[in-house]
């Protein structure tokens, strides 16, 4: 499948939009915010009894006559695995592009942050099930023909299903990875919630990216009766455009958005909201100085 002329350019830009301004931001330089046996400093933080007493700083415990444990983090340059989100609804769009096509955007800054660096990065598209999964590998040269295997994956007419998504990566990485799971998480599973997302998220630093059309956050403008079909189970429902409903459709999507956050805090992962009708580059510039901070 040949990415549209409007795609293309798009992620044209983002090659140079990264080269230019993530520079000083990019994956190879990030500290993961897990700590472990590293060797890069973290923080110091008082003993507590059980604690590996090699891990004592006697400089410290000298200076403060009370002994204190040199935390470390687990590693500084991490294989990225990008999981996207291949099912029904990703394929909607009511703004200029779909969720797929920012799904896209998402995966083209990724690599071409981490081509940067030579850093390894694999991909693994999924829908009810795995569909396709490329191990990890250095991003270099292969930016673009890894966005063009994304984006002739078809869409499936299957409902979403995370989880299998979860267990296949759980099995096959090894080490610490940066795992990006892009999807817009209507699921009737409780991904959250599951033991096999937190056994991954304690073993690689996890990103829930959440692609958001403007037509799934807000009613249109305007009266009448409009039908609004669940691209996931394909019900349909007839909506009266009024205050009311307006008030009760927002009053829907923030209790879902608040759910996910919660969700993500309690695992824990990171998160990060994508709408499809905004600037895409500065939600992933946030998150990856925040990253790079941490």
């Amino acid at each position: 499948m040949i990415m549209p002329p409007d795609v293309l350019r798009e992620l044209r830009y983002l090659e140079v939009y990264t080269a230019r301004k993530i520079r000083n931001l990019r994956v190879g330089p990030y500290t993961s915010p897990l700590r472990g046996p590293g060797l890069e400093f973290d923080e110091h933080r008082p003993y507590r009894p059980g604690d590996d007493v090699r891990r004592i700083d006697w400089n410290v415990t000298a200076r403060l006559n009370a002994p204190f444990l040199r935390q470390t983090h687990a590693e500084r340059e991490l294989t990225i695995v990008i999981a996207l989100d291949m099912s029904r609804s990703m394929a909607f769009g009511s703004s200029r592009y779909s969720k797929k096509e920012v799904m896209t955007f998402i995966a083209g800054s990724i690599l071409f942050s981490a081509a940067s660096d030579q850093i390894n990065v694999g991909f693994l598209t999924f829908s009810d099930r795995v569909l396709h999964w490329s191990p990890p590998r250095r991003a270099g040269g292969r930016a673009w023909q890894v966005l063009e295997e994304i984006w002739s994956t078809p869409a499936s007419d299957s409902r979403t299903a995370v989880l299998p998504a979860i267990r296949h990566l759980a099995a096959r990485l090894h080490g610490m990875n940066i795992v990006c799971l892009v999807s817009d998480f209507i699921t009737d599973e409780d991904v959250f919630g599951s033991g096999e997302l937190r056994m991954l998220a304690s073993k690689n630093d996890v990103i829930a990216v959440v692609p958001e059309d403007p037509a799934e956050t807000a009613l249109p403008p305007g009266g009448g009766v409009i039908r609004l079909k669940d691209p996931e189970s394909g019900q349909a429902v007839s909506v009266a455009l009024n205050a009311r409903t307006r008030l009760a459709y927002a009053a829907a999507v923030t209790a879902r958005r608040r759910a996910i956050v919660d969700a993500c805090y309690r695992v824990p992962i990171d998160h990060l909201f994508v709408p499809s009708d905004q600037p895409l580059m500065e939600p992933l510039l946030n998150l990856m100085a925040r990253r790079r901070l941490a």
